[in-house]
């Protein structure tokens, strides 16, 4: 079938060729467009399958159209057939669609856009106690840290540590944000997810100004976590303190590192 059978009906742009023993024509001349720049979230973006893009040929609408790259990797268009989509990205691929309508003779100069509409192939997930959770495209390398910062970091009511669930099913990891040589460095995946669990707590009763829950932050001594509940009352004795961790009662003593539920006690004063 011919150019101009397929084409019947689109004039922008369009190579025809003269008939049999008609006098040349001079071919009608292209409308120029200005592609739009590509989001930022997805310039960088590597595509693959089941990702769905958005394909505009500019001045031709009967060619562009929304689409899901298929599982190995291409995607079909009208005229140019299949085109390999897979680890392309939208700028790369809006120029391998150009190249092939102009070397198929369909269109001189063509003008391309291509958008990612739905991210699916390559993404982390991020949950728990984040501002923004959600899917977020690897359109670039990401750490656990820039990841969740990307996420809006971890709320007041979140821990200050992620657990990282790898995509390659080697088992959840948790990992400390105040240690960035303890895994919050480490490069992301596809597929990889991170959750941010709840605030870990400490709890400091007995005579004490403000007993009460207070946030576990790593590195605090029992010193800081009875400063944080108003110091020990007239009556309380800093000397006597008890300690219950795990449902026992240790010996402890002030300038002992917390750990994460512990209870810390503080006793009346002997007179």
């Amino acid at each position: 079938m011919k150019a101009e059978t397929l084409l019947k009906g689109l004039s922008i742009g369009l190579v025809f060729s003269a008939p049999m023993g008609a006098s040349a024509q001079t071919a009608p001349t292209e409308t120029t467009a200005t592609t739009p720049a590509q989001p930022t979230v997805d310039a960088g973006y590597l595509l693959g399958p089941d990702d769905e893009i958005k394909i505009a040929v500019f001045g031709q609408p009967d060619l562009s159209s929304t689409t899901r790259i298929k599982a190995d990797g291409t995607v079909t268009l009208a005229l140019i057939g299949p085109i390999s989509a897979r680890s392309k990205t939208t700028s790369q691929l809006a120029q391998a669609i150009a190249a092939s309508y102009a070397a198929g003779g369909y269109l001189t100069s063509p003008s391309v856009n291509v958008e990612v509409s739905n991210f699916v192939s390559r993404f982390v997930t991020v949950l728990g106690n984040v501002p923004q959770a959600g899917n977020y495209p690897l359109d670039r390398n990401y750490t656990v840290a820039s990841m969740l910062a990307k996420a809006g970091g971890s709320t007041t009511a979140g821990a200050n540590a992620v657990v990282l669930t790898p995509a390659d099913g080697s088992g959840p990891i948790r990992i400390s944000l105040a240690d960035m040589t303890a895994g919050a460095n480490r490069m992301l995946k596809p597929g990889d997810i991170l959750f941010v669990p709840p605030a870990e707590k400490i709890y400091v009763y007995g005579q004490v100004q403000d007993p009460g829950a207070f946030s576990y932050v790593p590195g605090q001594s029992f010193r800081q976590a009875l400063a944080l509940a108003g110091g020990p009352t007239l009556a309380g004795s800093t000397k006597r303190i008890k300690v219950r961790r795990e449902g026992k009662e240790i010996q402890a003593d002030l300038d002992d590192p917390v750990r994460p539920e512990d209870v810390l006690i503080i006793r009346e004063k002997l007179f």
